[in-house]
Parts: C-alpha cells; structure tokens; sequence
C-alpha cells in the first residue's frame, strides 16, 4: 500500500491555511523556514498515514467543529505541530515534537502562553490522556486525531494498513501484539471520545472498527 499524496488543489489549500494560521508571526522567515520543514517531514517517503493527508484531514475536521472550539490558534498549530517528528524506531516523538513547536513559535515571535498550550497538547497525544485541564481545547483536539478510529470500515482498513507499513520493520508477532494493546486501551475505556459531540459522531464506529481489527489478530 502507498500514501496517498494531496493533490494540488489540498496541497493549495493547506498552504492558505498555514498562511491564514501564522498570519500574526513577526517573522515571515521563520515563518516560511517552519512550512518548509513541516512539509518535507510530512511528505516523506516513510509516512503512510502520518503524512499531509492527516493534517488535511485534522483541519477539516476541526473546520466542522469550530463551534466548539474556544481558541482556534491553539487547535490549529497543535494539528500542524503533533507529528512532525515521527520515527517509528523511536519514543520520544512527542517530546520531541513539542520541543520543535516551541523553537519555531519562539522564533515566529507568537504569544508565550500560546506556544505553552500547543506544547502541552502535542505532549498528550503520548497517551491520549486529558493532563491539562486549564486547556479548554485539549479533550477537542484530541478527539480530532483520534476521528479516523470513527471512520467508515473501509477508510479504517486502509489506516490500519497504513499504520502497518510505518512498522514494516516489526515482525507480525510483535507487531500484533503490540497493536492488540493499543486497541484494548481505547476499548477498555468507558469512551473512546472526551467530548459529547465528537463521542455522538465517532464513537459507535470507533468499537466496531477496533473490536473488528482487535478479533483479526486471533
């Protein structure tokens, strides 16, 4: 299975919105330095789901649910920021991540309590876990990257192929071993979704999806 690459037509769009997103940066360098390596990270050859596709599609979904957001800088830059480092080999992504977002928002000159809440929700996405409650946003923009788990049976077939192939150098024991944990922590959870609207979208969905793929492990 190969990624999917954005058309031009989406590759446009996202463009317009980092633009419309940085607009308030003090620095048009730092600026451009930051979609230049935001774009080269997404699109490289290794990512097969954690690619521009994901980021488009974390947007639009955060589009749909702007009503619910209290502050769609936050939301936006930890979309952008979350994956940009991601390296299957390592654990740190995260970590690692946030510390880049950081530097680059720094360097943009962007407000310092901004930069701290984007930091802070690119880290929760290690355990997907709602650590910060003083970021009214965080259980949204976590729901949002979650949203594929919610997805149609045949869009969440070809995500977990994707995932699959970023770990193509696991072996399929411990590969399936290690996603079987992964899912049982979502299932054994008493929702999947921190927030009503996104849990009334996604949820139902969420457990076929995942009990379907957990069974498929035998």
């Amino acid at each position: 299975m190969t990624a999917l690459a954005c058309s031009p037509e989406e590759l446009i769009w996202l463009r317009e919105k980092w633009g419309g997103l940085t607009a308030s940066a003090k620095s048009s360098v730092e600026v451009q330095r930051a979609w230049n390596f935001l774009e080269a990270q997404y699109s490289h050859s290794s990512r097969h789901y954690h690619n521009l596709s994901h980021i488009l599609a974390l947007l639009r979904h955060a589009e749909t649910m702007h009503a619910y957001i209290a502050d769609p800088q936050t939301v936006e830059f930890a979309i952008w920021f979350h994956d940009v480092i991601y390296d299957t080999l390592e654990r740190d992504n995260e970590r690692r991540s946030a510390r880049w977002a950081s530097k680059m928002m720094h360097g943009m000159r962007l407000d310092g309590a901004l930069v701290s809440a984007v930091e802070r929700c690119i880290l929760a996405t290690q355990k997907h876990e709602v650590d910060w409650f003083d970021i009214p946003d965080l259980p949204l923009f976590l729901d949002l990257d979650l949203a594929i788990l919610g997805a149609s049976e045949d869009i969440y077939r070809k995500y977990s192929a994707a995932v699959r192939q970023e770990y193509d150098w696991v072996l399929d024991a411990s590969y399936r071993f290690a996603r079987r944990r992964v899912l049982k922590g979502f299932l054994d959870r008493p929702k999947v979704f921190f927030t009503p609207v996104m849990a009334d979208r996604f949820e139902n969905q969420a457990r076929r999806n995942m009990e379907k793929e957990f069974a498929s492990f035998g």
